[in-house]
C-alpha cells in the first residue's frame, strides 16, 4: 500500500521556551487504512492533526501528502485532499443540515457566480440518502442530537470526495449506539472506498473493534504503534494511561477491562 501521509521529524512548540508538544514524530499513514490515534490528553494528539491540516505549522520537520511536501499545496489543494471532522462544531447560523452537508462541495464550485451544479447536487444526495439524513435534511442543525449533527459533519466530509479523513474525537460526546454507527460508517468507506482516516480515540475498545492500526504518544512522542492486538497489553497501557487492567479476547477482538481503583 503507498502512503498517504509520511510525517518525518517533527517536532511542535507554541513557544521556542515551553517544552516541545511533539517531539521528533516519525510515522507514515497508508492508504485504505483507518488508524487509531490514542494517549492521554495533553500528550500531543490534536496538535498533530492541526499541523496536518496546516492550522499550525512545525518548528522542525517535514510533512508529505501524497509525496508532496505539505508546505507546497495551497489551501485549495489541500481541500480537495483531506477532510476534516472536528470533535464539535462552531457553526453559529441557524443552517439547515443540507446547507452545513454542500459546504464540502465548496473546494469544486466551478463558477463561483452560479454556485453548485449537478454533479455537486448529486453526490450531496448520495450521501445524504448513504447516511440515512433524508429526513433531516431541511432542519435546522440546532434542532439536532450530538449523534445526529456528528453524522451531518461526516456527510459533510464524504461529499468533499477526499482521499484522507481525519476526525478529532468524533465519538466523545456520543452514546454508545450512536458512536458504534459513527465507527461503522467510519470503516464502511475506508473499506468500499479506499480512503485513510486517521481518527484521534479516546475508547480503547472502539479503537480495537474498527481500526487496522493505532498510535499511542504519549508526552508528545510516539510510544507505540501496531495492529490493536500488539498495543492493548496491560502492561503497555500502564505505561502510557497509568492504570491497570485486564484484556479480554472476544470473537476476535481485544478489550480491555479497568480495574477498579
Amino acid at each position: 500500500m503507498r502512503e498517504n501521509i509520511t510525517i518525518e521529524n517533527v517536532s511542535f512548540s507554541y513557544n521556542q521556551n515551553e517544552e516541545k508538544l511533539l517531539n521528533n514524530v516519525n510515522i507514515n499513514f497508508k492508504k485504505g487504512e483507518f488508524i487509531g490515534i490514542l494517549g492521554p490528553n495533553g500528550c500531543g494528539k490534536s496538535t498533530l492533526l492541526k499541523i496536518i491540516l496546516k492550522y499550525i505549522h512545525p518548528c522542525s520537520g517535514i510533512i508529505k501528502i501524497e509525496n508532496r511536501a505539505l508546505s507546497q499545496y495551497t489551501q485549495l489543494e489541500l481541500s480537495k485532499t483531506l477532510s476534516f471532522v472536528p470533535q464539535k462544531s462552531s457553526l453559529s447560523m441557524p443552517l439547515t443540515v443540507e446547507d452545513v452537508i454542500f459546504m464540502g462541495r465548496v473546494p469544486y464550485i466551478k463558477n463561483r457566480w452560479l454556485g453548485f451544479d449537478d454533479e455537486d447536487k448529486n453526490r450531496v444526495n448520495e450521501i445524504i440518502k448513504v447516511l440515512k439524513l433524508e429526513k433531516f435534511r431541511k432542519r435546522s442543525i440546532f434542532s439536532l442530537s450530538g449523534g445526529e449533527f456528528q453524522r451531518v459533519l461526516m456527510a459533510r466530509a464524504l461529499v468533499q470526495d477526499t482521499e484522507i479523513i481525519l476526525l478529532d474525537e468524533p465519538t466523545s460526546a456520543l452514546d454508545i449506539n450512536y458512536a458504534l454507527e459513527l465507527m461503522s460508517l467510519t470503516s464502511y468507506f475506508v473499506k468500499n472506498e479506499n480512503i485513510t482516516v486517521v481518527m484521534i480515540l479516546h475508547d480503547l475498545n472502539l479503537a480495537s473493534m474498527y481500526c487496522d492500526n493505532l498510535i499511542l504518544i504519549k508526552n508528545g512522542e510516539i510510544a507505540y504503534k501496531g495492529a490493536p492486538k500488539e498495543i492493548l497489553k496491560p502492561e503497555i497501557l500502564e505505561e502510557i494511561y497509568g492504570f491497570n487492567c485486564e484484556i479480554v479476547e472476544n470473537k476476535g477482538f481485544s478489550y480491555v477491562i479497568p480495574n477498579k481503583i
